[in-house]
């Protein structure tokens, strides 16, 4: 096996060394679903009434709400049968993003570089990985739909599109897979409280990921290392948006959960993300992704105000996967967290209506259409929680269309598109307020 060197080169010649080393790893140990994995084996037969798909609080959130607590075990069961393998499907169609622009990119990679082979090696992995997820979804007998229906429409233009912009598909393939490496880590850890094929199928994607990330890290520091301002500014902006966008994908289900087992939307909304709790296990889940990011230097003095909004500022961990072993001690810590995200939020949208003000001649006019915006918009989800029968996430509203059409129609000739930013960060400075919002 090659390693890398420790005497002094040029940092293309380590960088080269080290993708050789994790193509060598790869072809010396490297798992095959269908010969690693004895599906038909007792131990790994699902039993859909197995006590053991109960979700556990610290691994998923819905877990820590009363509710979930309330419910009958065979429900409780359902649910967590449901959302795990809800979340092997959304790695399925995360790892089709992934192999879609790293195909793309490799075919434009000269011929004798070793990068090449080992991009080709982890395809070779991700195809495996995705055989083995739906052999598992099948085999739970739940039919689930993984990505958000938004989020399934763009996934194969995005893919498309990071054959082109390759640093920031790799961005975007780090954000990803740091989170499917978080949970299945959680998994990990409770390895005798989950069903053995579970704990089968995630400690075989854990091994070959840590792969996965680790060229992932250094390919970005080889390709951001000499990157202009303008550039690293580009990356500095959208690695927390990937990554929160990628989050929410992995770790929130999706509308179809909240609709089928009736989740109450105070309840989902408190789970995903308003509990003092759920922020600081989202914080937790971007930890590895800070340390990289930090590392990059992607998170400057304004980026990091990014991070804080979106709720995914946090400790740096010393290495990769280390715990926290404060999460669980630190209830202030938590209640500080959450009111920091509310006052963040406040300030940019104060920001905004500053600029509104003293940027254009009718900022009075401005706000004041948005500050009316706003409190409709408040005023409609009022109403229908008044009415009754709010779960997590409703079917489509086409009366929520309307009366969003409604604001921008009126907004957009009265602010343009800062009246819309106002409009908007309103919103979600109320919502953080109304959990049904």
């Amino acid at each position: 096996m090659t390693t890398v060197s420790d005497t002094d080169g040029t940092p293309e010649d380590l960088y080269r060394e080290k993708v050789e080393a994790l193509s060598h790893a790869t072809v010396r140990r490297r798992f095959d679903p269908f010969t690693d994995i004895d599906w038909d084996a007792p131990e790994y037969v699902l039993d859909k009434n197995d006590p053991r798909w109960q979700l556990q609080p610290d691994t998923n959130l819905l877990a820590a709400t009363d509710w979930y607590a309330e419910q009958p075990m065979e429900k409780r069961v359902d649910m967590g049968r449901w959302i795990v393998a809800n979340t092997a499907k959304v790695g399925i169609q995360f790892e089709m993003m992934l192999i879609r622009g790293v195909v793309h990119y490799a075919g434009k990679l000269p011929n004798s570089d070793p990068v090449f082979q080992y991009l080709m090696h982890e395809v070779t992995d991700e195809c495996n990985h995705i055989q083995m997820f739906q052999e598992f979804v099948n085999r739970t007998g739940e039919d689930v739909p993984g990505m958000r229906r938004a989020s399934r429409v763009i996934g194969p233009i995005l893919g498309f599109i990071g054959g082109y912009a390759s640093v920031l598909h790799i961005v975007a393939v780090l954000c990803g897979e740091q989170p499917i490496h978080f949970q299945q880590t959680l998994w990990q850890r409770r390895a005798q409280q989950i069903p053995p094929l579970l704990n089968k199928i995630s400690y075989i994607h854990l091994a070959e990921e840590a792969r996965h990330i680790t060229f992932a890290d250094d390919h970005l520091v080889e390709r951001v290392r000499d990157a202009g301002r303008l550039r690293r500014a580009a990356y500095a902006l959208m690695f927390p948006l990937f990554l929160r966008w990628l989050m929410g994908e992995i770790l929130t289900p999706p509308r179809t959960f909240a609709r089928q087992f009736g989740v109450p939307r105070r309840t989902f909304k408190s789970a995903y993300w308003r509990s003092g709790y759920s922020r600081q296990m989202l914080a937790e889940a971007a930890a590895d992704s800070r340390r990289v990011a930090d590392h990059l230097g992607l998170r400057t003095i304004w980026s990091r105000w990014i991070w804080r909004v979106l709720g995914i500022d946090g400790r740096i961990p010393r290495y990769r996967s280390e715990p926290n072993r404060l999460l669980e001690s630190s209830p202030v810590a938590r209640l500080v967290d959450a009111r920091t995200v509310v006052w963040l939020r406040v300030a940019a949208m104060a920001i905004m209506a500053g600029v509104a003000l003293f940027a254009t001649p009718d900022g009075l006019r401005i706000i004041s259409v948005a500050a009316t915006a706003a409190v409709l918009w408040a005023g409609y989800h009022a109403l229908r929680e008044r009415l009754g029968g709010v779960v997590g996430n409703q079917p489509f509203e086409w009366p929520r269309l309307l009366v969003w059409v409604v604001i921008c129609i009126v907004m957009i000739p009265v602010g343009g598109l800062i009246g819309l930013a106002l409009v908007w960060l309103m919103i979600i400075s109320l919502a953080e307020f109304m959990p049904t919002l």
